[in-house]
């Protein structure tokens, strides 16, 4: 079984996607910025405040998926780093026993949008991500 979400970032987000728990914990996970690593050569590294006072050293929040809106073109290492920074993110949900098992791929459709399938226990969401 498997549902749909989608979200275009150039218009506010729908409150419907906030509906559901774990589509709601997906979608903050996805798309609030965690900083950037030292790797990532950013001379604004982003990220929220609060990651400085996790009791889990380096627990952050949000993705690094922000990166790849700067500066990526639609090739197969992008399609690569989009399903890592998603993975990234979403690990909490199986650290936390959210989920037992987590599995994140990605694939482009056209210039403009990306589709990212998110397998939680086996569920499937597709979030087709317009820019």
């Amino acid at each position: 079984m498997s549902r749909r979400l989608v979200i275009d970032l150039s218009a506010p987000l729908p409150l419907a996607l906030f509906a559901d728990p774990i589509d709601s914990a997906i979608v903050l996970s996805l798309f609030c910025d965690a900083r950037a690593l030292p790797d990532d050569r950013q001379t604004d590294p982003r990220g929220w405040w609060g990651d400085v006072l996790a009791g889990v050293p380096y627990d952050r929040w949000g993705s690094r998926l922000w990166l790849l809106a700067q500066r990526a073109k639609n090739t197969p290492q992008t399609l690569r780093d989009a399903a890592h920074y998603a993975r990234e993110a979403l690990q909490w949900m199986v650290e936390d026993g959210v989920a037992r098992s987590l599995d994140v791929s990605a694939r482009a459709a056209g210039d403009e949008t990306l589709l990212l399938t998110i397998i939680l226990d086996g569920s499937a969401i597709d979030l087709e991500v317009r820019t």
